[in-house]
């Protein structure tokens, strides 16, 4: 079971990083459009993720910065983790309060830099 699930997920990833390669996501409307932003005309940190994707899976990584920079940190925090996971585990930090605290106050104090004048948007 593991083992399928392993093999169903890679397919499932892969096919998703084929569609973000392929198909610009801001030329094309079928792409989800973020709903906070829609509603309140700020960004959330979410906002330019798959712009930022479809850069990084081009080989540009300063554009892909430049869409959402904290695409790298949740990128390295997945890398750090797939170890684990690929063994069946639950990765140990995700458990340790110091972890959910600092993400918590990591997104947030992103969230609202990113929606002040001071930042480069």
């Amino acid at each position: 079971m593991r083992r399928f699930t392993i093999i169903c997920s890679s397919a499932i990833a892969a096919a998703g990083a084929w569609v973000v390669y392929t198909f610009a996501p801001a030329g094309n409307a079928w792409f989800p459009q973020c709903v906070f932003h829609q509603l309140t005309g700020l960004d959330c940190p979410g906002c330019g993720s798959t712009r930022a994707l479809h850069a990084l899976l081009h080989g540009d990584v300063a554009a892909a910065w430049r869409f959402n920079p904290i695409l790298f940190v949740f990128a390295a925090v997945a890398l750090c983790a797939v170890p684990s996971l690929a063994r069946g585990e639950e990765p140990r930090f995700y458990k340790t309060p110091w972890f959910g605290w600092t993400s918590v106050v990591v997104v947030t104090g992103y969230w609202i830099v990113r929606n002040t004048p001071l930042w480069p948007y």
